[in-house]
């Protein structure tokens, strides 16, 4: 039987409680958190780094942090984010 082959850029999956409740309920209001990959021009191909910024974009407000995440920990930091603009503004309008 032949190996299943792994995409090096493929991330995890969310740990937590209850992770979907909180992005459901970031999504309902516009916010989402993503991912952006840091990228070097390699002569005339882009060459993929092992290092993630995570975006967030509120309606038209759009930020960015620095590129201080890996492959291994930029979903937990997303789901983390989720989970804490939720717990900050669980029930305003």
């Amino acid at each position: 039987m032949a190996k299943i082959k792994k995409n090096p850029y493929q991330l995890g999956s969310p740990k937590g409680d209850l992770p979907m409740k909180e992005m459901s309920w970031c999504v309902a209001r516009k916010v989402y958190v993503s991912c952006k990959p840091k990228a070097i021009k390699d002569g005339q191909y882009w060459k993929q780094l092992n290092e993630y910024c995570l975006t967030i974009r509120n309606g038209d407000n759009y930020k960015e942090s620095e590129y201080i995440y890996n492959k291994d920990n930029v979903m937990n930091a997303i789901w983390d984010t989720y989970r804490y603009i939720y717990k900050k503004n669980y029930g305003k309008k």
